[in-house]
């Protein structure tokens, strides 16, 4: 087949036009379209900007003990964290109820102090004090923030990408190792044996440690 016999109809080289332009216009097409999206439509090589929806589907470990001391009595705690996913926070609690307390004045009390030199991170070491009145609800709480700010509410953002709300709540790797503390407690009691023997020798202390990690969950917002 030579030339002529593909123009030698109306319908041929009207086919013929058609085909050299779609080949001369597809390819430019390509090259120009880049260049005429807006960049907040686009985005980044980390996503597309937008607004987004955040929760975060949170896991708790927990370790408690209990222990009884006497007065200026200490007592070391551990808490070893490995978690594979994000850490939200770390928690430590003490609490105690002075329920043999002889009268007023006598509330038992405890300190802690706080030693994370074994965990990855530039975490500050605390020192508490809580008394440990018969009320209930006595002691103190210590808590380190892994990942800067967190809560677990869910919120929204909006102008950003995918990519920086995941570098936004993201861990760093920190948090890991082993969190540790000493608690020693301070019993009140009167400076004199009643019915033959010292009331208050003693106290119970509950340790409470909290790890809340989280896997990041990110939906777009559609509006309707």
């Amino acid at each position: 087949m030579d030339f002529e016999d593909l123009v030698n109809t109306s319908r041929k080289r009207t086919m013929l036009m058609w085909t050299v332009i779609f080949m001369i216009a597809f390819p430019s097409y390509f090259a120009v379209m880049p260049s005429l999206i807006d960049d907040k439509m686009v985005g980044d090589s980390s996503g597309i900007n937008g607004e987004w929806s955040i929760s975060f589907e949170e896991t708790t470990e927990v370790l408690s003990e209990t222990i009884n001391l006497a007065d200026e009595e200490s007592y070391d705690s551990f808490f070893d964290i490995s978690s594979e996913i994000n850490i939200g926070y770390v928690e430590l609690s003490i609490s105690c109820m002075d329920n043999d307390d002889p009268g007023p004045g006598f509330s038992d009390s405890v300190d802690g102090t706080s030693d994370l030199s074994g965990v990855e991170g530039d975490f500050e070491d605390l020192t508490e004090q809580g008394t440990c009145a018969g009320g209930g609800g006595s002691g103190f709480t210590m808590r380190w923030d892994v990942t800067e700010n967190y809560t677990g509410d869910n919120i929204t953002q909006s102008d950003v990408t995918d990519q920086e709300i995941r570098e936004q709540w993201d861990d760093m790797g920190f948090g890991r190792g082993t969190w540790s503390a000493t608690i020693t407690a301070d019993i009140s009691a009167p400076p004199a044996p009643i019915v033959g023997e010292i009331v208050d020798s003693d106290e119970d202390y509950e340790i409470e440690w909290t790890m809340v990690s989280y896997v990041l969950v990110i939906e777009p917002v559609i509006q309707i």
